[in-house]
């Protein structure tokens, strides 16, 4: 049977952010999640990445995470279903190496005139104006890793030379031009069209069509994982770094972790895995 079209019985899926929710956003490991991952595994649970990250970031942890299940790259802008798992005819795709990938965001090469003008009130910079050696000391990501965080094709993260009070500003500015902002882990991002939850909704779709009753989790730490969040059935939310939630999430189904990472998503995987698999 082909491994992506399950019987009719329910099925489980899990949506998660990366940084500072399945990975420790300082070192990036995900180590102290490998029992919540080996569950995952053994019980044939999709774990669909749901990240800001470039595809090619989000396809190096997918590799070490030993995941063959569909992805949502930088801030729902796009979403990477392997080339054979079967989509349903109205999803329109572009083939992209091994994958189909279905843009939902605008491509950042018709926004920069955007960008560009919201920079003539605000000082900033790009990620598209860094070296590969600024991303690294801004991201403490290796030089490969910057590399890979600096091709970028859906959301521009932008960091700040102003005051941290003008974030409000920005994102006002941003708005006014057409422009998404959106606050992630370390910075703003400029983005337009793209989105989490609606990303989030298209792969419920998908397994639904497949003729499985879906029971979505969906785990995350920051603003931007709001949609994603409103998406799933049950909602898991990190700490953020100042040890407080993030705000705007009144989900009838929310968790709410103490700690951050891939030791406290490790618990709360479990306890709720242990429920759902009793």
């Amino acid at each position: 049977m082909d491994p992506f079209l399950k019987g009719p019985r329910d099925k489980i899926l899990i949506f998660t952010d990366l940084d500072g929710t399945l990975l420790d956003d300082q070192t990036y490991d995900f180590t102290p999640a490998l029992r919540a991952l080996k569950l995952i595994r053994s019980s044939k649970i999709p774990l669909i990445l749901v990240s800001s990250k470039t595809r090619a970031e989000v396809e190096l942890y997918r590799k070490g995470l030993s995941l063959e299940d569909p992805f949502i790259a930088e801030n729902g802008g796009a979403i990477y279903f392997p080339a054979v798992f079967p989509l349903p005819d109205e999803y329109s795709y572009e083939t992209v190496d091994e994958y189909r990938e279905v843009p939902i965001g605008t491509p950042l090469a018709l926004l920069y005139d955007k960008i560009r003008e919201l920079k003539e009130q605000f000082r900033f910079r790009c990620f598209s104006e860094m070296t590969v050696e600024e991303i690294a000391a801004e991201t403490g990501l290796t030089h490969e890793q910057a590399q890979l965080a600096a091709t970028r094709e859906f959301d521009e993260p932008i960091l700040l030379k102003s005051r941290a009070d003008e974030e409000e500003l920005v994102c006002k500015r941003a708005y006014e031009l057409g422009l998404d902002c959106m606050h992630g882990g370390r910075f703003l991002h400029l983005f337009c069209g793209g989105d989490k939850g609606k990303a989030v909704d298209m792969i419920l779709n998908v397994y639904r069509q497949q003729g499985s009753h879906v029971t979505s989790i969906g785990l995350g730490d920051s603003q931007n994982d709001v949609p994603m969040l409103w998406a799933v059935d049950k909602a898991v939310v990190m700490q953020t770094r100042d040890g407080g939630y993030i705000e705007g999430l009144d989900h009838p189904d929310l968790l709410k972790v103490r700690g951050r990472g891939p030791g406290a998503w490790n618990r709360a995987v479990l306890s709720i895995l242990e429920d759902l698999l009793s």
